[in-house]
């Protein structure tokens, strides 16, 4: 619910600047006459638009592929997680069942802990640890009870790894603070204009404009929803890892 009064505050905010916009600034001399050159008109009012298409479009397709890449990312680490625990079912059994514990035990903390951390741009020390934890007790298994099994382990929780500090970098990657800045004025820009040059503020031409504002209001806030990938509402969930926790259950 709370989000849902977000979007349409957003959007009742873009229509009212250009409703106070059109009441202040349309009422001008110049507006009544309408005494500007109407091919000038034309091509700075194209450029004032495409401007925020173009500021738009690229933030929105730039985040929804961080948020894909994110998901990506997330699900080739659980992946890797199922893979270590199924290996380490070929263990002998006092080195499998610790293995296994401590597998699970850090897919519940990135579950559980580590996840709402992501939402404030940081990791979670404990599953660093319980990460470590793992290749401790991988490397405190007697040299006479390694094998195949073991090597295949072991290589599994080194991918765990890589997989962990590639997700961890999708942190970083987030919108430049200069373009959102670029997107809000050329919103605004767009809303202003008609009122700039000359529209008469007629109860006609307020409405477009109010629904001009609302869908630049609508799109500078998708933005903003969607250029972090572990804040919500529109974020990359746990659901891989959560994945995995079932899918240990499954195996033997």
């Amino acid at each position: 619910m709370m989000i849902m009064l977000m979007w349409i505050l957003c959007a009742v905010l873009g229509a009212g600047v250009a409703v106070a916009a059109a009441m202040l600034l349309g009422r001008s001399e110049r507006s009544r006459e309408g005494s500007f050159n109407p091919q000038a008109l034309t091509f700075a009012g194209g450029v004032v638009l495409s401007s925020f298409i173009l500021i738009t479009g690229f933030l929105i397709v730039g985040a929804w592929q961080l948020q894909s890449l994110a998901r990506s990312h997330a699900h080739e680490e659980a992946r890797v997680l199922a893979k270590a625990y199924a290996r380490a079912g070929d263990l002998a059994p006092p080195d499998r069942e610790e293995i296994r514990a401590r597998i699970t035990q850090y897919t519940h903390t990135v579950v559980d802990i580590e996840w709402p951390d992501l939402a404030h741009h940081h990791a979670s020390s404990a599953a660093w640890r319980q990460l470590d934890g793992v290749q401790a007790a991988l490397g405190a298994v007697p040299e006479d009870r390694r094998g195949s099994a073991y090597d295949a382990t072991s290589a599994a929780v080194d991918d765990v790894y890589v997989k962990r500090y590639a997700r961890l970098a999708d942190l970083d990657a987030v919108s430049p603070r200069v373009l959102l800045a670029a997107m809000i004025t050329a919103g605004i820009l767009v809303v202003v204009y008609p009122c700039l040059v000359g529209m008469t503020a007629n109860p006609r031409n307020v409405a477009l404009l109010a629904f001009a504002g609302a869908i630049v209001g609508f799109g500078i806030l998708l933005v903003f929803q969607l250029r972090d990938p572990f804040t919500a509402p529109l974020n990359v969930g746990p659901s891989a890892f959560r994945d995995a926790l079932e899918r240990y259950s499954q195996l033997k």
